[in-house]
């Protein structure tokens, strides 16, 4: 009989570990416009404002918002943000896919727009987003209050953009601006289906390779 050199274990636990891998691969990215340039803000108290964004290939998993106010006062913030993801409609939102209330963590930036102070607010979310384009949509504390403060989503380009606002006194219909909102959203991309076979493909081959060196026992 030929003598068959034994398949080592370890060989067999590296193509499972891989195909593995491969499964729970995610790539996490920012989506957004970025921080602010101090050329303005929009009103988050009287209006719920928004900006579009697009998800590009699969599904992402959105963990956090991060956004950019202007304000006279850290009291200025209401203690809370309403939150939501809506769908796009003839490039102005639609509906709701998603949304909640969360409590933010604020940061003072040291930068100032026409005498307000800038902070950052990072809030902690979980929203899965087929590939499409959304709409952020944020408002100081809940939608149906309107806090008699100053509190501005701050700019990333007060020149040019898609951004949109919905006065809450008066309801829809939106009304588009030409300005872009500051925000960044961290999102993980789900894991491809082609990774899915990847992981049977290396269950089979270590199955193979086992019966392989079971065979050269005998």
């Amino acid at each position: 009989m030929e003598d068959r050199p034994e398949v080592p274990k370890k060989s067999i636990f590296a193509v499972s570990a891989l195909g593995l891998l491969m499964c729970g691969a995610a790539h996490a990215g920012i989506i957004g416009n970025g921080p602010p340039n101090q050329s303005g803000g929009s009103d988050l108290n009287s209006f719920l404002e928004a900006d579009d964004f697009v998800i590009a290939a699969t599904t992402a998993h959105v963990s956090q918002i991060k956004f950019w106010a202007l304000q006279s006062s850290p009291a200025d913030f209401a203690g809370s943000v309403d939150w939501a993801f809506y769908s796009d409609l003839a490039g102005f939102p639609n509906a709701a896919v998603v949304s909640g209330n969360a409590s933010a963590t604020s940061t003072a930036t040291g930068n100032t727009t026409f005498g307000l102070d800038e902070f950052s607010y990072t809030l902690g979310v979980n929203a899965s987003l087929a590939p499409g384009t959304y709409w952020l949509v944020l408002h100081n504390g809940p939608s149906n209050t309107l806090p008699a403060t100053s509190f501005y989503w701050a700019w990333s380009n007060g020149d040019a953009g898609n951004s949109a606002s919905l006065d809450l006194s008066a309801g829809p219909p939106w009304a588009g601006n030409s300005a872009e909102l500051a925000f960044e959203l961290t999102a993980a991309n789900a894991p491809e289906p082609v990774s899915m076979s990847l992981v049977a493909g290396g269950t089979l081959a270590a199955w193979l390779l086992r019966r392989r060196a079971k065979g050269s026992k005998g």
